[in-house]
């Protein structure tokens, strides 16, 4: 049995569309704006100011009191990354599964609308369900990390010690929404597939070339 076209124009969407997951997924990995915050010193609040922003593993911050601005570097590996250590863990190890599932799901996209006989797409439903998971499982986290704590302070405590607050000024930057848009992204890849495998219209090739080999016998008599 042969794949029908519009079967394999489906099946081949997937495949840039589990590219576009794998690229956004990376970006969010390696980009520092899940959380952008400002911040007030309490003592003099009308010269002093922050701005912090931060990814999963590094980030950055500066502050002034009105005679310039400092800049420091925020880091897991320093320990100075305000976010907690099973928040970024969490949400960076089903990243990478969800990452790992994206390209499997992109092999298999290539391989089935490459083929000439029919295929199962279950595998690459399955690869692109893990990726819908994985990516809302990574978001739940960092949003509970969220609205737990990061919304309410990112500063140090050498910054709290100061009189620096940050309380309810943080919001979720675009790395953040880089991963819902792979986490859409992969749902239409599945949308795409179940549509594919809802259609029962196939060619048959054999029939065909049956006919055509006693066509020929008729011929020859």
């Amino acid at each position: 049995m042969k794949l029908n076209m519009f079967k394999r124009s489906m099946i081949y969407a997937t495949f840039f569309g589990s590219c576009l997951c794998i690229a956004l997924v990376v970006a969010a990995l390696g980009t520092w704006h899940w959380v952008d915050a400002t911040a007030r010193g309490l003592r003099n609040p009308t010269v002093s100011e922050a701005r912090i922003s931060f990814g999963l593993f590094e980030g950055y911050k500066e502050l002034t009191v009105g005679v310039g601005w400092r800049h420091r570097h925020l880091s897991i590996k320093t320990g100075t990354l305000p976010a907690r250590r099973w928040a970024w863990c969490g949400t960076a190890a089903q990243l990478v599964v969800a990452l790992a599932a994206s390209g499997g799901a992109c092999v298999l996209a290539a391989l089935g609308a490459a083929a000439r006989a029919r295929c199962s797409p279950k595998p690459l439903l399955v690869c692109n369900c893990l990726t819908v998971l994985f990516t809302l499982g990574a978001l739940a986290v960092w949003l509970t990390e969220f609205f737990l704590r990061l919304q309410h302070n990112v500063m140090s405590e050498e910054d709290l010690a100061l009189s620096w607050s940050s309380d309810m000024t943080a919001d979720l930057g675009f790395s953040f929404w880089l991963v819902v848009t792979a986490c859409i992204t992969a749902f239409v890849n599945n949308v795409c597939i179940l549509i594919a495998m809802s259609d029962g219209r196939d060619v048959d090739t054999s029939a065909p070339a049956l006919e055509e080999k006693v066509n020929g016998a008729i011929m020859l008599y």
